[in-house]
This record gives structure tokens, sequence and C-alpha cells, in this order.
């Protein structure tokens, strides 16, 4: 029996790669309606789905779409939203797949997940790269010990600066600027590898000769772990091609991600990894088969929500990554 959702918000980039992924697998998810307080939202949507998604349907409120037969929700929305919006769902008794971030005030997202535990919902942040196959070759090697003691985590994920006006419109709202919208990825991993930071150092700027002078489009945080540090940088002035980067060094091992792609980016066949074992001579490429974005959120989301499997990634564990991606944004 295919899993019952519905998209609660349909504003955030990684929207439609959701409902790419539920055309593609519609013996394991069905979609049962859609909803965005924005006409002009819906209509950009429907312009490509409607009559190709089975379930593409468009409801006239969060509520009538609630009350649909539904086994989990998707929020999709504006960040600012998202958090409201997935109230409004674990309150109907619903669990819920959160797009990042988890909107720009801790308290809420704290009281948001009170609300999960105590109706005992599942709720997860959908952080992408988290299932990249690349990214899970460095967590598999890390959960197994061969990297050893994490003492630097380095990522970057730049924006391209033809997107510049598009996103100060955007993200102008938070403090945090591009920081705020990107860093969380970084965040998430380097929390996952090091454990909880110490200390949370940000370095925020505005650096392009336009836009408010106050909106954050060039920023660097540096994090400070019992055994290591942490260094996040994200730009929205990028001109280079292929510059999404994650590194990992340890006292046992060493992984680098040269080109992490993205849901909206090309993606390489092939995920290139470059690891190192200790006292080997050479680093070694590995070549994974790259595997479509956001199937991986879904199928996790479904599968903790069936019992089927534990959380992957804690809900103490998202909490920890919002509050220190605040931090990070001098958001908090």
């Amino acid at each position: 029996m295919p899993f019952k959702l519905a998209l609660l918000g349909l504003w955030h980039p990684h929207a439609d790669g959701m409902l790419r992924q539920l055309a593609a697998h519609p013996d394991e998810f069905t979609l049962q309606g859609i909803w965005d307080p924005d006409p002009q939202v819906v209509a950009r949507h429907a312009a490509r789905w409607e009559g190709v998604l089975p379930g593409f349907r468009v409801c006239g409120s969060a509520a009538e779409l609630l009350r649909q037969p539904l086994d989990g929700v998707l929020v999709e929305g504006r960040v600012a939203d998202n958090v409201a919006t997935a109230r409004a769902a674990l309150e109907r008794g619903l669990p819920v797949l959160l797009e990042k971030p988890a909107g720009g005030n801790l308290r809420d997202f704290e009281a948001l997940a009170t609300l999960a535990r105590g109706r005992g919902l599942h709720l997860q942040l959908a952080y992408l790269f988290r299932w990249m196959v690349a990214v899970q070759e460095l967590l598999r090697r890390h959960r197994t010990g061969q990297l050893g003691q994490v003492y630097l985590f380095r990522g970057r994920l730049p924006k391209d600066l033809v997107l510049y006006e598009q996103l100060v419109h955007e993200l102008g709202e938070f403090r945090g600027g591009v920081f705020f919208e990107m860093a969380g990825h970084l965040v998430d991993l380097a929390i996952t590898l090091c454990g909880p930071p110490r200390r949370v150092t940000p370095f925020l700027h505005h650096h392009h000769t336009s836009g408010p002078a106050d909106y954050v489009d060039n920023g660097l945080a540096v994090l400070e772990f019992a055994g290591g540090l942490g260094e996040i940088d994200i730009t929205q002035l990028e001109v280079a091609p292929h510059s999404r980067r994650i590194e990992a060094f340890g006292t046992l091992g060493s992984v680098v991600i040269p080109h992490l792609g993205s849901g909206h980016l090309a993606n390489q066949p092939v995920q290139a990894v470059e690891v190192h074992e200790a006292g080997a001579p050479e680093w070694t490429t590995l070549s994974p088969v790259a595997q479509p974005l956001q199937i991986s959120d879904l199928r996790e989301f479904a599968g903790v929500v069936a019992g089927r499997k534990a959380p992957d990634f804690s809900l103490d564990h998202d909490l920890l990554v919002q509050e220190t991606l605040l931090r990070a944004s001098d958001m908090l």
C-alpha cells in the first residue's frame, strides 16, 4: 500500500524535487493533495504537475487538506511560515517531514518538537545532503571508525552570483541572509562527525557592491568541538563552477568530496569521493553511482512512521543543528 502524503506549502525550491520523486515512485508514495496560500506559487507548480502527477489536487485551505486520509505531511512552504504549518499537521495527529531550516526562532521549533514528542509523532528535518551517495560514504567511514577522531571539518556551499537579486528578495527578512539558508546542511554534517560544538563564532558580511548593506551575502562560521574544529563557508558571490565541497580530516583517515552537486545543479553520473587511510602513500578516488535526491528523505520518513526502522538522525540531533545554525547566523 503506497504511503499517503500531502504537501503543505510549495514555495520552497525543494518542493519541486519532492513532487518529482512522488511521480517517479507511485508504488511507494501517493499524493493526496497540495495547498499553498500563494496562488502564483500554486499556478507555477500546477503548470508542470497537473495532469502528470496523480493526486495533484489543489485544496482551498490547509485544514481541508489535513482532513484527507493521510499517513504523513510534507511541509515545503516559506521558511518563516513552516513551523506554524507543521504545528497544524501535528495537532491533526500527522507525522511531519519539515523542510530545512526549521524557521528563524529556536523557541518555536523547540515547542514544535515538544508537541511531536507529546503526541508520539515523528518529526523529521529534510536535509537532503545527508542522503547523497558521496556523503553516505563519508558517514559510513565515520560510523565504522575508519576516520578516527575528526579534528577538522570544512565545507562550502556557494550560491551563484547570477541569483543575487532573487536571493536578496527571498532571504532579506532573515538576519543571517544566505548563510542562514544554506549553512544548516554543513552544520548537520559537522555535528554528526564531531559532536556538539563548544563555541560557535560567526563572521557574517555584505561584500557585494550593491544590495542592502545589512544583507549577509558572504559568511563564514568557526565551530569549536571537544576534539576538533569546523569551518563553514557560504557565499552568494560565486562564479566558479563545481565548487561545492566537503572535507573531513581524521586521525585514522580522511574524506574529501570535491563537488556535491545539488537538487537544482547538474549531478554527475558518479559522485567522486577522495579517501585516504593513515599510512597509505596516496589518496584513492572512489566513484559511487549518484542517486536521485530526496527519495531517501521520503523513504526514511515513511520507514520510521511505519515502524520499520529507527531514525538515522534523532530529533535531539535536529534540535542541536537548528540551535547551532541560529548561533552561526547571529540569529539566536
